[in-house]
């Protein structure tokens, strides 16, 4: 599944090569679509929502009337990309053919081409994304906080190493930010949710959204790899850590220069080698609400007593 911050950079990456740029030709590559045409469409628009792509275009006739705009909705699923100047293959989804470039769709789990309205439908589900910038502004921030903690509030028996994982809560949070959240946060996985305090809950929300944040433009390099462990001891913030500042993450970017086998996360991943923070055996299991949306979750029973 991918991260919320996977959708970022993927937007990042493809706004030079597709943005204001008129689409020459499309080429859709499921049944339902493929009649569709997008020749002579202008992309007006690209946003991640959570772990969606919304791709909007316009048409040649009318560009400034959302009645004539659509939106290319995608959802990578677990093996989905979207690639720019491949080769299609036979799990090519859609192929999107620009002057100078070719965007190709592969593996996605979603692709539908909608109304603006019914995109807006489509993604209704979701809780607040993480990764949206209405975080930055403190007036807009305190409402999705509030919005968060109050579809928490609705889940009291979920496992909070699910919860954090449903999209309706909070959307954008995969399978890595969530080991790593609950490591950082010294808490046990399977806490229900009912137990919980506001100000516990609170703090996982913002910890998630601070790591994220830190690995998308423009805090972290368009080819970066995601890291969890540029966090610092601050007895003042929830769980007594804090994600480093920009400064900070900067000093520590300089630094790796020189040990190319520094870790990138706490506990995900490193059944092998051991916990980050202690050292100690890191448990691997699966856990989901229901069997088919399992997922490996990563976590120290050493450090996660909480």
């Amino acid at each position: 599944m991918p991260e919320g911050d996977s959708l970022v950079r993927l937007a990042h990456r493809l706004r030079p090569v597709m943005h204001e740029h008129i689409i020459q030709r499309s080429d859709f590559r499921v049944p339902q679509l493929a009649t569709m045409d997008l020749s002579g469409w202008l992309v007006t628009d690209i946003t991640p929502t959570a772990k969606y792509l919304s791709v909007t275009v316009a048409s040649p006739e009318n560009v400034t009337d959302t009645a004539h705009q659509l939106v290319v909705l995608s959802h990578l699923g677990m093996d989905g990309s979207w690639q720019i100047d491949t080769r299609p293959s036979f799990r090519t989804r859609c192929i999107l053919h620009f002057a100078d470039h070719s965007v190709l769709g592969d593996s996605l789990k979603l692709l539908e081409v909608l109304s603006v309205e019914q995109a807006e439908q489509q993604l209704a589900f979701l809780g607040p994304d993480l990764l949206d910038s209405a975080w930055d502004q403190p007036d807009t921030a305190q409402q999705l906080l509030a919005q968060s903690l109050q579809n928490f509030r609705q889940a009291p028996d979920q496992p909070i190493a699910t919860a954090l994982l449903d999209q309706r809560l909070v959307s954008g949070i995969g399978n890595i930010y969530r080991c790593e959240v609950l490591l950082l946060a010294g808490m046990h996985p399977h806490r229900p949710v009912s137990e919980l305090t506001d100000e516990q809950l609170i703090g996982l929300i913002l910890l998630a959204k601070d790591l994220m944040v830190i690995n998308v433009p423009p805090r972290a390099p368009e080819r970066a790899r995601r890291r969890t462990v540029d966090v610092r001891r601050d007895p003042d913030a929830p769980f007594g850590v804090r994600v480093a500042t920009a400064t900070e993450q900067a000093r520590t970017r300089a630094d790796r220069k020189r040990s190319r086998r520094d870790p990138n996360f706490w506990v995900y991943g490193r059944e092998r080698q051991g916990c980050l923070r202690c050292g100690g055996p890191v448990r691997l299991e699966k856990l989901g609400t229901k069997p088919d949306n399992e997922r490996d979750l990563h976590w120290c029973p050493n450090c996660q007593t909480g």
